[in-house]
């Protein structure tokens, strides 16, 4: 039993120093401090966006029989504006009829979808509370599918989403959370597939340095797919997510030359990608308005372009910020259009920066056996980028959106840091806290069993616990917030109420009077101490199961934490504590444990 318990001390050292190594990190650094820890927005701050879902509430005035007309409104706003349209009311008396709309619009683009039939009276941003909550719910399962991060997405005003987090790439969470999940496919610059033709999704696969979408069609798009692609081999399928069919993309007419595979088309105001693939040259259009402008001007012919468009688009999307161009070309396109900007990402490429502004995902070509008629309804969409993991992120970012789709489109709208709520003065506070409890622990303990080994033991292993805990929340990889420090006091607090019980138990056998040997003792304390952390650890996996958020991120921690002190933590210290009990001298115990002595 004694070399059983050697070697679980050694383990335990070893284990420590593993722990210590994970949370400090030496090697990025001397300097004592966390590293191998996630620092929640609770303590470090992070980042917060603000995203708007885009539907809106339209009241129109007829003429006259606007009752026959209804339904011509509907389907004019759904094809001229993309945008799904649903009767709310109509007045016979009034000849007012109100729509509610979803989809990017202005007052002038909405007067000219629907004609002279009827006058645009007033148009709102408008949301049902039940289609906020439910895009909440979306978007959190795109970002944080087992909600095991820290993130927090809440409404924001009638129509906004805000979006907190910590320790999450802020670029892959505006690509998550930015697009509705609208998929298009085209072939020859025809529309072959969409959404409705997807029946489901697989994980994300990746495969020499590529990532693939696995998707299974209906089918009804499996045979559409099959014509669309017979005797067209080498043609490439253009796949978008949230083509910006509301926007024109507006470039610097200079950064096409760094690109290496896109061009420009000033025929149709379209980019287009040529490329080789295998024995034969490719070329698609992008089916996405675009125009180049100049840093400190635009030239008379892009002005007439744009001013003729401002009843059929909503937005522009300016490739590069505000400060890139000058203050008379930002005040000539505010007056026309809203503006969204579209910065270039650290490492991305020309070509990458186009095809994310136009929504572009992926292109591959129909294969030989398809233009024979050999399509089956699974399929798989390749990804490319620089690296095999940046493509498989991708792919997820795709397969996540297609999943979880929003009934609405939506926007991005800003993104701004926060600071911690607590202050800057936090972690020193915390410190002098933890600092003055310690002490009062220590004294107390004294006190109570007048053996300062054994207070120095107790506080020893309040430390250890509290490093295991924290090198399972980093191994585990939940983000040290307020539910995760919950979690590391419970198993801290645990193991000093179980550890004060194991040294009473041993104390009692150590007694000249006492005619239990002192490992009976042991052995008794040992299980009334795994008894009560077996039952926190089953109620802690119940939480974790069936809670979700800060709360299963608590509970996770917290069981973690007291399975590494059952398994580790109580058997070495009953030893430890055995041991310094036995070395010292037999004397009576406080007057606390002498009613138990006297029944034994």
């Amino acid at each position: 039993m004694s070399a059983f318990k050697s070697r679980r001390a050694k383990l335990l050292l070893l284990v420590l120093v593993l722990s210590i190594l994970i949370i400090w990190q030496p090697w990025s650094g001397l300097e004592p401090t966390i590293r191998g820890v996630k620092i929640g927005s609770d303590f470090a701050g992070g980042t917060q966006m603000v995203f708007e879902l885009q539907s809106y509430r339209v009241t129109l005035q007829y003429g006259s029989a606007g009752e026959n007309l209804i339904s011509y409104t509907t389907a004019s706003i759904e094809s001229l504006l993309g945008a799904e349209t649903r009767l709310i009311s109509y007045n016979p008396n009034s000849e007012k009829a109100v729509f509610d709309v979803h989809g990017r619009l202005t007052e002038l683009m909405l007067q000219k979808a629907v004609g002279e039939i009827a006058t645009v009276i007033d148009v709102e941003t408008y949301v049902e509370e039940n289609e906020l909550d439910q895009a909440i719910n979306l978007l959190r399962s795109r970002v944080d599918p087992y909600q095991l991060l820290d993130v927090r997405l809440r409404s924001y005003g009638a129509a906004s989403i805000l979006f907190e987090a910590s320790g999450v790439d802020p670029n892959r969470a505006r690509d998550l959370l930015g697009v509705q999940g609208k998929l298009e496919m085209f072939l020859d610059n025809q529309l072959v597939l969409s959404n409705d033709e997807i029946l489901g999704l697989a994980a994300p696969i990746s495969a020499e340095a590529l990532a693939y979408v696995p998707i299974t069609l209906t089918d009804i798009g499996t045979e559409t797919l099959k014509q669309a692609c017979s005797g067209k081999a080498n043609h490439p399928i253009v796949i978008y997510l949230d083509r910006p069919t509301d926007a024109i993309v507006i470039f610097e007419n200079g950064i096409l030359r760094d690109a290496s595979s896109i061009f420009y088309d000033e025929s149709s105001q379209e980019f287009y990608v040529t490329r080789e693939t295998g024995i034969a040259e490719s070329a698609y259009h992008i089916l996405v308005s675009a125009v180049p402008i100049l840093r400190d001007d635009i030239p008379n012919l892009v002005k007439t372009y744009l001013s003729d468009h401002v009843g059929d688009r909503a937005r522009v999307i300016l490739l590069g910020s505000k400060d890139d161009f000058s203050p008379e070309v930002i005040e000539w396109l505010s007056a026309h259009y809203s503006i969204e900007t579209l910065s270039r990402r650290e490492g991305e490429t020309v070509d990458e920066w186009v095809l994310r502004a136009c929504g572009v995902q992926s292109a591959p070509v129909v294969t030989q056996t398809m233009a024979a008629g050999g399509v089956t309804s699974d399929l798989t969409i390749p990804i490319v980028a620089k690296t095999q993991a940046q493509a498989l992120v991708k792919a997820q970012n795709l397969q996540r959106a297609l999943v979880y789709q929003l009934d609405l489109p939506i926007a991005f709208v800003q993104e701004a840091k926060f600071s911690s709520p607590f202050g800057s003065g936090f972690k020193e506070g915390l410190m002098i806290v933890a600092g003055v409890a310690v002490l009062c622990i220590f004294v107390l303990l004294y006190f109570a069993f007048s053996r300062i080994k054994v207070a120095i033991a107790v506080i020893a292993f309040l430390f250890v616990d509290a490093l295991l805990t924290l090198a399972g929340i980093s191994v585990l990889g939940l983000p040290l917030g307020l539910p995760a420090a919950s979690g590391l006091l419970l198993v801290v607090l645990s193991g000093l109420n179980q550890h004060i019980i194991i040294t009473n138990e041993l104390l009692k056998g150590a007694q000249p009077q006492e005619k239990v040997s002192v490992g009976w003792r042991t052995s008794r304390a040992l299980a009334i101490s795994y008894l009560a952390s077996l039952t926190v650890v089953l109620v802690s996996i119940l939480i974790a199961l069936a809670g979700f958020g800060p709360l299963r991120i608590f509970a996770i921690a917290a069981a973690a934490g007291l399975v590494i002190a059952i398994i580790l933590t109580r058997p070495v210290f009953a030893r430890v504590m055995e041991s310094i009990i036995s070395a010292g001298p037999k004397t009576a115990l406080p007057e606390l444990a002498k009613p138990e002595q006297k029944q034994q």
